[in-house]
């Protein structure tokens, strides 16, 4: 199995691949070819085709959940790719995001007309669905740890955001299960709760575990080290491949605690397993 983040953050320490604050995730199993996110805008197109990856033979799209940063490429996935089926969650229909965290409400809902016009290619889940002899979606994360403290900024409406539109995938492979979730929202360790893996190897996806500025405090270095310490002791096996909403001082202290089983990822970062 094969493992390609299109676009993130963090730019490609060896080659000049575009970068933004959106996230988009390529892997093939099953013979077929899948897409986690299409990033904020076309960028993710073009790294892929830089990449020998060819947009038009996805087979299946799934969006993490409503943010823009994570659904902004969709028009440009639409106008490349005409057969992939895309799955969303039925919990985004109607509802506008927003995020208040630099002081000001930003609009960050994906592009409705784009659902509008293409109705035939979109499926509207709320519960968990197998996709392939492989592949699980998962709909339905219960919050049974605690969830990241930038959530406070987000809203549905004008409400605060409950992320019940966030999914997360889990797949079987020969190695051990592998859970690819975006920004979880909801936790990393209610995610991986919720996937219930019984052979876990690998997590990739951000984490939301934003790093605290003088407008804005977050988790302190201690809860993130408590956070470590539970991923540690409850998944001792799984490698913690992570970028995009995770931050530098997190990734800083989640990798002192969990040494070698943990890795950050990047533009055009590959994970052969």
């Amino acid at each position: 199995m094969r493992v390609v983040i299109l676009i993130d953050n963090t730019p490609n320490p060896h080659t000049d691949l575009q970068t933004e604050h959106g996230l988009s995730i390529y892997f093939e199993v099953d013979n077929r070819k899948w897409l986690m996110d299409v990033g904020a805008s076309g960028k993710f197109e073009d790294n892929a085709a830089r990449l020998g990856i060819s947009i038009a033979d996805i087979d299946c799209l799934v969006l993490s959940h409503a943010h823009r940063d994570h659904t902004g490429g969709l028009a440009n996935f639409i106008k490349q790719n005409s057969k992939a089926k895309i799955f969303i969650s039925s919990h985004i229909a109607g509802n506008y995001y927003y995020s208040t965290r630099r002081g000001s409400k930003r609009d960050i809902s994906p592009d409705y007309s784009i659902v509008e016009n293409n109705p035939e290619r979109f499926v509207l889940v709320d519960t968990d669905i197998r996709l392939s002899e492989s592949v699980m979606l998962h709909c339905n994360i219960p919050v049974l740890f605690g969830t990241p403290k930038a959530n406070r900024t987000l809203l549905v409406n004008d409400l605060p955001d409950d992320f019940l539109h966030e999914m997360a995938l889990c797949i079987d492979t020969p190695q051990g299960d592998i859970v690819l979730s975006a920004c979880t929202h909801l936790g990393i360790l209610n995610t991986l709760s919720a996937c219930q893996c019984q052979d876990l190897y690998a997590y990739i996806g951000g984490t939301h575990l934003i790093d605290s500025d003088a407008e804005n405090k977050y988790e302190t270095d201690e809860q993130l080290t408590e956070i470590a310490y539970k991923i540690k002791s409850l998944y001792p096996q799984m490698k913690l491949i992570t970028g995009h909403c995770t931050g530098i001082n997190a990734q800083k202290i989640l990798s002192e605690t969990l040494g070698e089983k943990f890795i950050s990822f990047y533009s055009g970062f590959i994970i052969e397993i």
